[in-house]
């Protein structure tokens, strides 16, 4: 698909860079920005503050860039599996794209740089560069984390999670509390392993066209058995995270089951799913294939209940911190 339309109205524009934004994953993304947040700050006044409408914007620029970026690097690749996304690279055309791409990224440099300036603290703008380079170099030749194996389980990690969750952090607090950073590394940990089910199904088509994600370099089943032990390491150190900062605040034994018992429940289920999954994946490639491609439609659900489960939790800890 290499053709763009001869006219490209105005609707057209609006509804194909929604598309390439994926604005689908908002809903589980918002999350990762409120959670260090409520973890972070004593008084609801601060989500009137010039930092959290600032810091807001400097985050979704960045998950927009690296949406673009990674539909722009990936228009032939996801002709396969996901034609919409082709199909909005190339009716906007590559240069476009670029362009989109360019003012995004520009963008949550820019006020990143004045955020840094109001708060007086620095460190925020060369935060806000690491993650417009590392979202460059998840997608985009020579550096292509995709295609490097493990690491696109480091990307996952530490890129899409508990990276951007230190950044969010350092925006309300300096230093971070340990806590805290224990709290986004937990649970970037979770959901990389959540994630992993969706990259295994695409695991045929990244194979045939040379593109080593972490499942190619590991293979299906180890794929699958990695993803379990990501997630049951990942949900222990996230409830872990939260009794130690409940203790801090002094919670008592039935406040710490409202906070954490919802993830808790999820976690069993989850993790069940995931247990059953790899335990069932047999020698024989395609029926793998078939088996995680069926598990794969879950993981939508699963990763926005892992974020509102804990976000809920950061809530509820918030609002006995701040009483």
């Amino acid at each position: 698909m290499t053709t763009t339309p001869n006219r490209l109205t105005l609707w057209n524009w609006l509804v194909y860079s929604l598309r390439i934004r994926r604005v689908e994953y908002r809903i589980a993304e918002l999350p990762i920005f409120l959670m260090p947040m409520l973890l972070t700050i004593d008084s609801a006044a601060s989500f009137n503050s010039a930092g959290f409408w600032e810091g807001l914007l400097v985050f979704f620029f960045l998950f927009a860039f690296g949406d673009l970026v990674n539909c722009l690097a990936d228009r032939d690749l996801d002709a396969h599996n996901k034609p919409q996304l082709t199909e909005a690279v190339y009716g906007l055309g590559v240069r476009g794209v670029i362009i989109q791409s360019v003012v995004s990224a520009a963008a949550a440099i820019l006020i990143s740089l004045h955020l840094a300036w109001l708060l007086n603290r620095p460190l925020l703008v060369p935060l806000v560069i690491c993650g417009v380079l590392l979202a460059w170099a998840y997608s985009v030749e020579p550096v292509r984390l995709k295609g490097r194996g493990l690491w696109q389980l480091v990307f996952y990690w530490l890129g899409l999670f508990a990276g951007p969750m230190i950044f969010v952090a350092a925006i309300f607090a300096w230093p971070i509390a340990v806590e805290v950073i224990l709290f986004s590394l937990a649970f970037g940990l979770l959901q990389t392993g959540v994630i992993l089910v969706n990259t295994a199904e695409d695991f045929p088509e990244d194979r045939e066209l040379g593109v080593c994600t972490v499942i190619v370099y590991t293979g299906i089943r180890k794929g699958m058995w990695l993803a379990l032990i990501l997630t049951v390491l990942g949900w222990g150190i996230l409830l872990a995270s939260i009794l130690g900062i409940a203790f801090q605040a002094n919670m008592d034994a039935w406040s710490n089951l409202v906070a954490s018992g919802p993830l808790l429940l999820l976690g069993i289920a989850v993790t069940i799913s995931l247990l059953k999954l790899a335990l069932s994946i047999p020698a024989a490639e395609p029926e793998g294939i078939a088996l995680v491609k069926r598990a794969a439609r879950l993981v939508p659900v699963w990763m926005t209940g892992v974020a509102l489960t804990s976000l809920w939790a950061c809530g509820v800890l918030f609002w006995f911190r701040s009483g």
